[in-house]
């Protein structure tokens, strides 16, 4: 900002105004002294404008790079944690399959995300994921994904395969039998037919874990 003082031509307003005869001489000197305050009081007024505007322009820019707030980072989940917590949900009995589903219901939870899971699946891939009888092999497909993608990302492919592949495997073959063996109400077949089919479902679950087992 800049303040600017409007240039006058004293000596034309002086002339115009009161003319230098000698019968005007005394009034003459008071106009003098008149004109010489207000000048000193204009340049007095510009150079506080002047100064101001110095402080102003200097001042900006420290308001401009004012440092911005300081955001506090997320902590981070140690490696160990992730491998404990992979463990305690992909292993071979009822109670870690019960803590896996705990887990999916509650994935987008603060308490589940923090460890950075990879929830996504293709089901049974190149495999049918249901079967005749009203069989779902989905959830097992689920579980067995997760364990196999989230230990290969947490621990790397060699370690994986070397510590934690049989055990992954083991649960998908549990989970499948679990899904032959349970009961159907209101069963629209007859008890011969459901046979032959509970068979095949235990057949093809079998056929899925030996496929898997044999993965390097």
């Amino acid at each position: 900002m800049e303040y600017l003082v409007p240039l006058i031509d004293h000596h034309r307003i002086r002339q115009n105004c009161l003319p230098r005869t000698h019968s005007n001489v005394k009034i003459h000197a008071v106009t003098e002294r008149i004109w010489s305050a207000t000048l000193n009081t204009l340049r007095s007024f510009h150079g506080i404008a002047l100064t101001g505007a110095i402080i102003l322009t200097t001042a900006a820019p420290a308001l401009a790079v004012a440092p911005p707030a300081t955001v506090s980072a997320a902590s981070s989940i140690s490696k160990t944690a992730k491998v404990n917590k992979l463990k305690s949900i992909t292993g071979d009995s009822s109670a870690s399959q019960d803590r896996w589903y705990s887990d999916l219901g509650n994935r987008n939870s603060a308490g589940i995300k923090k460890y950075g899971f990879n929830w996504k699946t293709d089901g049974c891939s190149w495999a049918p994921d249901t079967l005749p009888g009203g069989y779902d092999f989905k959830f097992p497909c689920w579980r067995h994904d997760f364990g196999y993608r989230n230990f290969k990302k947490t621990v790397g492919t060699s370690k994986f395969h070397r510590d934690h592949k049989k055990r992954v495997d083991k649960a998908f073959l549990r989970d499948m039998r679990s899904v032959c063996n349970r009961f159907i109400w209101a069963d629209p077949y007859p008890a011969a037919a459901r046979k032959r089919l509970k068979a095949a479902c235990f057949k093809t679950a079998t056929k899925y874990y030996n496929t898997v087992k044999s993965f390097n």
